[in-house]
């Protein structure tokens, strides 16, 4: 079934492209990800089996799986009314959903491959997937941005290929040459440490630039900033969670050996230069989607801080990023509907937005509530267990140092968030016709589900994560 997919997503982004009628290239995305729930449909029933030589249905994959499903379908959504209102030319159209198929199909070999290799390849792919996208307005902008994520994501990946092949020479060391990773978990113990840490290291510098991180951060901003608001709602949720998965088959693999100390400190370090660059930026920055952007680097560096503490940090780690994706999904789609009202990205040009547009404002509030751990926000829990993962390590000082940074986010946030969403403002020139409903209702969905985890987390999800992370010593 899963080589049939592939099979099916370079048939379905062939079409799409070909054919040049928008209704046509429309539905064959909706068709896509319909493909995409009968997959996960028949990969759930054998979560944690081995389905082939390279691939397998791992329950962390299928909960980043299903979030990818369901932002695929919001995005496209979002998509028909964003072409629509721009009057997008039909070439540039079938570009773009052509290429929105290639990238999700990349993100889904990244979910689901079992194979070191593999991972790489299609991590690779994410990147020229990714670059059509971020081209869509075919701009000044645009261009810049799309060659500087090219350059830099190729330079990052080269870098992971080269801790891939570090590991390759460790393995031939002992005559091992199998890249699955539950080979590489079984014969870790008997690799060279040093070709292990040269691999974990030069592994998350590399995919840094896909979730985000320091030290390749700066590409990903300017590419949710350039790219159409849908596109950065992916960049910060779905390719986040693809570029952490892939950093985390590493970890998981090697987790078993001397290096798990030197993993979480590598981890921990990487998570707070990265919070401090997000503290710092997101006090100066004017634009609200570099806003979310560096909002988005914050929410990473998190999960890098939490996943180092190991223990309860795994699984805060992994809710962060479930209920991330969903919030700042949310906010994104609407800073494109923010965009057709104002005519403008920046913050001192939109104002009174909760009276201008009631339920894109209401939209706004409470993602903005959500991404700042405000109860009832599910992401406040995932913070919790992250600082108490942090005092159960005794890193007291470093959890002082995080809730400081924290505090200046916030507080760089609300400055920003709040004379957007009640302040009028006289610079702001105001058009109604940008405003639409359903697109709000289905923002408001997304963050639904982020409080509705909050109050009462489903033991469904619960154990879910608990299973994906089962494997991790604890």
């Amino acid at each position: 079934m899963i080589y049939l997919f592939f099979i099916l997503t370079a048939v379905f982004s062939i079409l799409t492209y070909s054919i040049r009628r928008r209704s046509v290239s429309h539905i064959l995305v909706f068709l896509y990800v319909i493909l995409m729930i009968g997959l996960g449909i028949n990969l759930w029933p054998q979560a944690g089996l081995q389905l082939n030589e390279y691939f397998f249905s791992d329950r962390l994959g299928l909960i980043f799986y299903f979030i990818l499903i369901l932002v695929s379908l919001f995005s496209a959504i979002h998509y028909v009314k964003f072409v629509e209102d721009r009057n997008v030319k039909i070439t540039d159209v079938a570009l773009h959903n052509a290429g929105t198929i290639f990238f999700t199909g990349a993100m889904v070999g990244v979910l689901f491959t079992s194979h070191f290799g593999v991972l790489w390849a299609f991590m690779e792919a994410t990147t020229l997937g990714a670059s059509i996208l971020i081209y869509h307005d075919r701009n000044q902008d645009a261009l810049e941005a799309t060659w500087k994520y090219l350059y830099v994501c190729s330079i990052g990946i080269a870098i992971a290929f080269a801790g891939v092949l570090f590991l390759g020479f460790a393995a031939q060391q002992v005559g091992h040459v199998d890249f699955t990773f539950s080979a590489i978990k079984r014969e870790a113990n008997q690799l060279n440490t040093v070709w292990l840490k040269a691999c974990f290291l030069l592994v998350v510098t590399g995919f840094s630039v896909k979730m985000g991180l320091v030290p390749l951060f700066n590409v990903d901003i300017d590419a949710k900033d350039a790219s159409p608001s849908q596109v950065g709602a992916s960049l910060s949720s779905v390719l986040m969670n693809s570029g952490f998965i892939a950093i985390y088959r590493f970890y998981e693999a090697f987790s078993g050996t001397s290096l798990l100390p030197w993993m979480n400190k590598l981890l921990m370090i990487v998570g707070l230069l990265s919070l401090f660059f997000a503290a710092v930026y997101i006090l100066r920055v004017k634009n609200v989607k570099r806003m979310f952007a560096y909002s988005s680097m914050e929410h990473a560096s998190l999960v890098m801080i939490a996943f180092s503490c190991g223990g309860l940090g795994y699984f805060a780690a992994i809710l962060h990023l479930v209920m991330h994706s969903l919030v700042k999904s949310s906010l994104f789609f609407q800073v494109s509907q923010m965009h057709r009202i104002f005519d403008s990205k920046l913050d001192e040009k939109i104002g009174s937005y909760l009276r201008v547009n009631p339920l894109g404002g209401l939209v706004m509030l409470l993602g903005f509530l959500s991404i700042i751990a405000m109860p009832p926000s599910g992401m406040l829990i995932s913070e919790l267990y992250m600082f108490q993962a942090l005092v159960a390590k005794n890193y007291w000082w470093i959890a002082l140092i995080v809730l400081l940074l924290v505090l200046i986010i916030i507080y760089g946030l609300a400055i920003k968030m709040l004379g957007i969403i009640f302040l009028k403002k006289s610079t702001a020139s105001i058009n109604m016709h940008g405003a639409s409903p359903y697109e709000s209702i289905m923002q408001l969905v997304l963050i639904v589900i982020v409080f509705y985890i909050g109050l009462f987390r489903p033991p469904f999800i619960v154990d879910t994560i608990l299973l994906a992370i089962k494997t991790l010593p604890s």
